[in-house]
């Protein structure tokens, strides 16, 4: 029963300016799938019909409403009680919950939030605030393009299936060290992480065999650590 659609038809506004009524026709469609990850504190709300940070940017992690000043989308899914981490993908929302609340209660209220704000016309995120992922960040042939692309095109489409994501973080000459962080509903499972950075390691063993090792950073929350602010 996860996977209900949450359908929102949306009437253009006569009165709108322009840009207004551009914006609506864009989001008139607009639906939120919510799908199970791997980890039960973690719920994926995927767009259907609109993007979030759109493809080639930088996941955003935020944990609390002061972080998210730049973040509109996640600045209001954090104001929802229970709700201890926001995580913005390209098309994805990720929402890690308490231990005090419910998805039953919770996924509904959530699915709404999303909507309701795209049918305000709102911008998830400030433009200027978006990373791009790139490959051209760095020299073309250098190490680092090639292994942002390896992971671009074989590693994150499985990592954030599950509602995760993986982000190069940097490549160690001297020994071959490839940092990543993990994040998301991914960082929660020690399990999925061993998995993944193993997968991660055959990849480059076959790919690019300047890489002799992966550490993988977790971005862990931890449930039990108070926060200032909360």
């Amino acid at each position: 029963h996860h996977h209900h659609h949450f359908a929102v038809m949306m009437a253009l506004l006569g009165r709108r300016s322009s840009a207004g009524a551009v914006l609506h026709r864009l989001y008139r469609h607009i639906s939120v799938v919510a799908e199970v990850t791997p980890n039960p504190k973690s719920m994926k709300f995927v767009l259907e019909g609109a993007e979030v940070l759109g493809s080639g940017t930088k996941t955003m992690i935020f944990r609390s409403e002061y972080e998210a000043g730049s973040a509109p989308l996640a600045r209001t899914l954090l104001k929802v009680d229970g709700v201890r981490e926001v995580m913005l993908a390209s098309q994805h929302v990720t929402v890690t919950k308490s231990n005090l609340v419910d998805w039953t209660v919770l996924e509904e209220i959530i699915e709404k939030e999303i909507s309701n704000f795209y049918e305000a016309g709102q911008q998830p995120v400030e433009e200027s605030s978006l990373e791009s992922t790139n490959p051209q960040d760095f020299e073309e042939g250098s190490l680092e393009a090639r292994i942002l692309e390896l992971l671009e095109e074989r590693v994150k489409p499985f990592v954030q299936q599950d509602g995760g994501d993986i982000e190069f973080d940097r490549f160690d000459h001297a020994d071959g060290t490839l940092y990543l962080k993990m994040m998301g509903s991914c960082s929660g499972c020690a399990q999925s992480h061993a998995t993944l950075q193993e997968g991660v390691k055959n990849l480059m063993d076959h790919y690019i065999p300047e890489v002799k090792q992966i550490v993988g950073m977790n971005d862990e929350l931890e449930e039990d650590i108070p926060r200032p602010g909360r």
